[in-house]
Formats: C-alpha cells, sequence, structure tokens
C-alpha cells in the first residue's frame, strides 16, 4: 500500500480457505491450558480472544499447584461457572485439573495426569515435598485417578512418556488417551503410544500445550451438533481422533475410520486411503503399520498449499494397527514449533485376536522394575503403609503385564 500523502486508507484481503474441518464434522480440541504472570482481567482477555482466533473449538483450562510458584497461576481463580460464562461464540472452555508429582523441579516422579470433566478437584492435587515442598511421596497418582473416574472424569496422561507411573495405570485401564507435545517433544511416537498399541491396548492420540497457546496443537474428533465437554472426552477415549500443529488428516481401512477395529479370518488385503492438506510443505504421508513405516506418499503444490492422496493395497496375515501421520524432524511451523500430525490408529484383529509384541512387554516390565527402585531409593514416606500404597501400583502393573506376557508364550506355542 502507498500511504504517501494519505492519512488514511482501507483494503480488503479475500481469505481463501484451504480446508474446513468444521464443515467436515470435525471439532477441534486443546486438552492443557493454565495461563500465569498475568491479571485475572488479562486472562480473561486472553481466553476470550485467542482461542476464538486460533479456530478453537474446545479448550481445557485446569488447575494446578506448586510451591511457591502457585501464586501467579492465573487460571487458577477461575471457576467452572466463570468459564461456563466465556462460553459462546463458538468456543466452549472446560474445566479439570493437573494432578502431578515430581521428585523435585525438573526431575521426574510418578508423573503428570489431566483430570479433565470434573465435579470437584480431587485432593491433593499435587503430591510430595518435591513439589509442594511438605509432605511425603505416600500417595500414588493411582488414588486420584480412580476418584476422578469414579465421578465420570476423562484421565489423559501429559507429557509424552515422562512420569513413572504411566505404564502401571494404562496395564489397569484407567488411561483413556496419551498427550504428547504438550509442553515439549521430549519423546517420540515410539517412546509413547507404540508401545502400547504394540501390546494391544488402545491408546487414542491427544494433545494441548500447557502454558498459553504458543502453538497451533490441537486433537480433533468428529462430532455433530453442539460442542459439550463430556461428549467430546467420550469421543476421543474411542480413539477417533488425530492430532496436528499444521496439517489436516483423512484417513481410512476399509470402511473403517480411526478408532475402528477390522475383523480378520486370515490373510486379507485391506484397501487404505489417506489425504493430507497443509499451508506448509509436510513433505509427505507416511503409512504406519505396527510402528514401521510401510508406505509413503510424496506432498506436492496445489496453488498456494500442499497435499498429498495416499491409496494403497495392505496385505495383513498379522494382528496389529495402523495409523497415517507425516514424517518426524520437519522444519518449524508458523509459530516456530517442529511440524506434526498423526492419527489415533485403526486397529486390525485376527482371529479375534490382537497385537502382543513379546519384546515391548519385556521393556516394560524392565522399565516398571526400574521405577520401583527408583522410588524405593529418592521417596519418602512416613510410614511402611503409605510405602506399600505406591510400590502396590507397579506391582499390579508388573503382573498384569507377566501374565500377559506367559499367556502369549502358549498361544504361539
Amino acid at each position: 500500500m502507498d500511504l504517501f500523502g494519505k492519512s488514511r486508507e482501507e483494503i480488503q484481503l479475500p481469505l481463501r480457505r484451504i480446508y474446513d474441518p468444521r464443515a467436515r464434522g470435525l471439532k477441534s480440541g486443546n486438552t492443557h491450558l493454565h495461563l500465569m504472570n498475568i491479571t485475572f482481567r488479562d486472562a480473561e482477555r486472553y481466553l476470550r480472544e485467542v482461542p476464538l482466533g486460533d479456530g478453537l473449538d474446545l479448550l481445557f483450562v485446569s488447575y494446578l499447584r506448586r510451591m511457591p510458584d502457585e501464586a501467579r497461576y492465573t487460571t487458577n481463580g477461575f471457576t467452572r461457572s466463570d468459564l461456563a460464562r466465556l462460553s459462546g461464540d463458538g468456543i466452549v472452555f472446560g474445566w479439570g485439573e493437573e494432578h502431578r508429582h515430581n521428585f523435585g523441579r525438573g526431575e521426574q516422579g510418578y508423573g503428570h495426569v489431566m483430570l479433565l470433566n470434573l465435579l470437584k478437584l480431587i485432593r491433593p492435587v499435587s503430591i510430595g515435598p518435591g513439589i509442594m515442598g511438605a509432605g511425603t511421596d505416600g500417595r500414588p497418582l493411582q488414588t486420584g485417578i480412580r476418584e476422578a473416574r469414579q465421578d465420570g472424569g476423562t484421565v489423559i496422561w501429559c507429557h509424552n512418556a515422562n512420569g513413572h507411573e504411566d505404564i502401571p495405570n494404562w496395564m489397569a485401564g484407567l488411561v483413556d488417551a496419551q498427550n504428547i507435545f504438550d509442553g515439549g517433544s521430549v519423546s517420540e511416537y515410539d517412546e509413547t503410544f507404540y508401545r502400547y498399541l504394540n501390546l494391544g491396548l488402545k491408546a487414542p492420540f491427544s494433545t494441548g500445550t500447557d502454558w498459553f497457546i504458543y502453538d497451533f496443537a490441537r486433537v480433533y474428533v468428529p462430532m455433530e451438533g453442539p460442542v459439550t465437554e463430556r461428549e467430546w472426552l467420550e469421543i476421543l477415549s474411542h480413539g477417533r481422533s488425530y492430532i496436528t500443529n499444521g496439517p489436516f488428516l483423512e484417513f481410512e481401512a476399509g470402511e473403517h475410520r480411526p478408532g475402528g477395529t477390522i475383523p480378520l479370518t486370515g490373510k486379507e488385503t485391506v484397501r487404505i486411503r489417506g489425504r493430507g492438506v497443509g499451508r506448509l510443505d509436510f513433505k509427505a504421508l507416511e503409512l504406519v503399520v505396527n510402528g514401521r513405516v510401510v508406505h509413503a506418499v510424496s506432498s506436492r503444490p496445489s496453488g498456494a498449499h500442499f497435499v498429498a492422496d495416499l491409496d494403497f493395497a495392505l496385505e495383513v496375515s498379522e494382528p496389529g494397527w495402523v495409523a497415517l501421520r507425516i514424517p518426524h524432524e520437519l522444519p518449524e511451523n508458523e509459530l516456530d514449533r517442529p511440524l506434526f500430525a498423526h492419527t489415533s490408529p485403526i486397529y486390525l484383529q485376527l482371529h479375534g485376536r490382537s497385537i502382543f509384541r513379546p519384546e515391548v512387554a519385556r521393556s516394560l516390565l524392565a522399565e516398571m522394575e526400574a521405577s520401583v527402585a527408583k522410588i524405593r531409593s529418592r521417596a519418602s514416606f512416613s510410614s511402611a503403609r503409605d510405602r506399600e500404597s505406591v510400590l502396590r501400583v507397579y506391582r499390579e502393573g508388573i503382573r498384569i503385564l507377566s501374565r500377559r506376557l506367559a499367556d502369549s508364550g502358549k498361544i504361539l506355542h
């Protein structure tokens, strides 16, 4: 625009959509958000403007504690009624808490887990002297997780593979979904989702941004009608989701979409179809089968954006799972974050059996044993009863997985 000699000029910029997820019945969510170091008024303005401008349909604002930092945790002051008042104009605000334990600042402990759509706060919200400066480490996260589930809440493990208690809680069937890249990319898919999936577990993909919305990270689920916390979370827990901070994904195997199960009676060919659409060049679409990329197609320019289409006949002769993703180690997106996109899986059952990889089971058993050793040497307890309440969680996880490992050997022989 040439403004020489003018005090004012107007221009109209036409916005051309490359993709409309809402028109396709998809509703987006951020399952992990807190705000700090701003006033309550500025936080309310932030919540009114940024999520709406970012195109989010549902945003979970969660309560959390850490001494002495919590004095600066602005969103702890928001009640469920405050969030209901802010909801509208295309955005719904959900409420929950981040239930957590650390042995010290920056040091892993039992882990962090989102408890969403709660009737009440699960207390203590944060556990142990490493995070609260007082008390002991004598309460496992599983106690709070069970209480939340009894109240109808949803449980989403946070921060990739951080923490010791993720594995035993997955073994106990107490986790509804797994967040990745919510506050950092310290571990990748093969260190989180893939190992659970290769044990025959159903592990829906989810994501969020933790402190502020610094990225386009979101999880999409198919949903008809107005968004509600409970229904959106229920769809997510069934694995009908994909995560992204840029490219849009479409994926189906046969007549099934993410979260579905294909029953097989022998060696079969399954038609796989996928599509990716992005503002930035995401390089390729990759078909992942049981954690391994078996087929890929390159992206191509389409006007001012990029697309890729995948159509592949997959020969299947064993149980497992399939998913669609873009490659690892891509350039950053418009907000200077590493680009990612990955669907939840479609499951393959052969004669009613799911995949079970013994080598994965042995690795996770060793990890739980190492967690027990770490807790024995690092945790502080006020009594033998408290110690037992924590270690029992890991022993039960070890028992469940050991039994499955033994049963898998019987099936193979």
